[in-house]
This record gives C-alpha cells, sequence and structure tokens, in this order.
C-alpha cells in the first residue's frame, strides 16, 4: 500500500466517522421517567438527521438538554406544539382547552394540581411516560427547538431490549362533560 493509499483511507474514515457523529448519538437512560417505554440504563440510539427535514411531532421521544442545567440531557415524549394550549386537570392532559388527549398505550394520570400553557412559537411541552414520577414541562416550562439533540430511534442494550422505538399515537378528541 503506497502512501496515497494510505491517505485516501485516513480521509474515508475521517468521512464516514464525521457523518456518523452528525447524524446519530448514543444516549444512556437515568432513571424511571421515561417506564414503561424505556428503561434505567438503557442505552439508545437518537437520530440526529430527521429534524433537519421536518419539525418534531407529537408523540416523538426526543432527548434534549434540559432548560434548567448546562450539559444534562434528557428524554421525554413531545405532547404540546408549538401555538397549543396544554392543560393538566384531575390529571389528564388537555390540548387546545377541550381535546381530551388519547394516548396508546394509556399511561397513568399525572399527580400534578391543574395547569395550563401556551407553548410559545419555536418551543414543545414535554412530559415522562411515568406521569406520576417524571417532570416535564409542567416544573420547567416548554423546551426550546435548538435544544433538541434528537429523537430517540433505537435500543441498543441491553441485547434483550433491542429494537426500534415503541409504538405509540395519540390524538386530541373532544372531551365529553
Amino acid at each position: 500500500m503506497n502512501i496515497r493509499q494510505v491517505i485516501l483511507l485516513i480521509l474515508i474514515f475521517l468521512l464516514i466517522f464525521g457523518m456518523v457523529r452528525f447524524s446519530v448519538q448514543s444516549f444512556k437512560v437515568q432513571g424511571e421517567s421515561m417506564e414503561s417505554s424505556f428503561h434505567n440504563n438503557e442505552y439508545l440510539i437518537v437520530d440526529k438527521l430527521t429534524y433537519h427535514f421536518r419539525s418534531p411531532r407529537r408523540g416523538d421521544v426526543i432527548v434534549f438538554h434540559s432548560p434548567q442545567s448546562d450539559g444534562v440531557l434528557l428524554i421525554k415524549r413531545i405532547i404540546g406544539l408549538p401555538g397549543e394550549k396544554v392543560e393538566i386537570k384531575g390529571g389528564e392532559l388537555y390540548i387546545n382547552g377541550y381535546q381530551l388527549l388519547q394516548e396508546k398505550p394509556h399511561f397513568d394520570s399525572i399527580p400534578y394540581p391543574n395547569y395550563s400553557v401556551t407553548v410559545p412559537r419555536g418551543q414543545y411541552w414535554v412530559i415522562g411516560d411515568n406521569r406520576s414520577n417524571t417532570t416535564g414541562s409542567h416544573i420547567f416550562g416548554p423546551v426550546p427547538r435548538h435544544n433538541i439533540v434528537g429523537r430517540v430511534w433505537i435500543t441498543y442494550w441491553p441485547r434483550s431490549d433491542w429494537g426500534f422505538s415503541p409504538k405509540y399515537s395519540a390524538g386530541p378528541v373532544p372531551a365529553t362533560g
């Protein structure tokens, strides 16, 4: 192998390394706020590319820089989109004042007093799936778009949990009564 081939291999390696670092990131779940979807000490791959092509959506599980602590990464689910009114009434989530958020899988109620906020433009309202034991936007406020690292894509450790992010669906439906 001559020097030109060695340099070419090094450049190819650096290019591939750079593309991987730009597009995905490893993340370790710390804590129980995302139970039963994600568990303490699980390792995840975060997709950092998708949000360069589309906006975050309701139901996406994201990793983001904490609005409260520099350098701390958190994992939560997006519930409220920019411009929407998010409310907690009787432990249930409501979107735009009258639409109860129907989620599958179903999560426990939120043991938090009544709460209401309109999500500012360029921000997202998030909360953990373990609704009885989580912090979220009801504690630290909406998350600015620029704080979002990416969306959770794959669980890769422990090996028994290998797979894509669990299925989730949510839709606001008019509340009765």
